[in-house]
């Protein structure tokens, strides 16, 4: 009885600090990919930070243009006013979409915690596919 309770209890050790070990290789592996996602995160911020700029910049050129046919369309020049009016659509249609990228890169600036979201589901998403594979594992025989 008491061999069987030893036995016993050493079984319990030992799946215990099996349990211990897979815990700290997993929470390793977590902590690992955390700061992989948090370096990718702060080189995306890098990167769209200027793409901002230049959206702007160019959003600026975009309305001086606009004004610069404006006042050729006024002065009356050999340009008529039906390919000013043409023209000046397009710079609106263009003006209108270099908006939308602005709002979405300065939404993406401004809450970076909807891209620390997306990159925490993306991970987990990783983790789960890496864990499931993990199940069709047999030991060597």
């Amino acid at each position: 009885m008491t061999k069987t309770l030893k036995d016993l209890a050493l079984a319990l050790l030992n799946a215990t600090l099996i349990l211990v070990a897979l815990c700290l290789f997993l929470a390793w592996k977590t902590t690992a990919a955390v700061d992989a996602m948090t370096e990718n995160f702060a080189l995306t911020l890098q990167r769209v930070t200027p793409l901002r700029d230049e959206v702007k910049a160019t959003r600026e050129e975009l309305a001086g243009l606009r004004q610069d046919l404006a006042a050729l369309k006024s002065s009356g020049s050999e340009l008529t006013s039906a390919a000013a009016q043409g023209l000046m659509n397009r710079v609106t249609v263009i003006e209108a979409k270099i908006d939308a990228a602005q709002d979405k890169i300065t939404a993406l600036v401004d809450a970076p915690e909807k891209l620390i979201d997306y990159t925490i589901e993306t991970a987990a998403d990783t983790a789960a596919r890496s864990i499931s594979d993990f199940r069709g594992c047999a030991p060597v025989s």
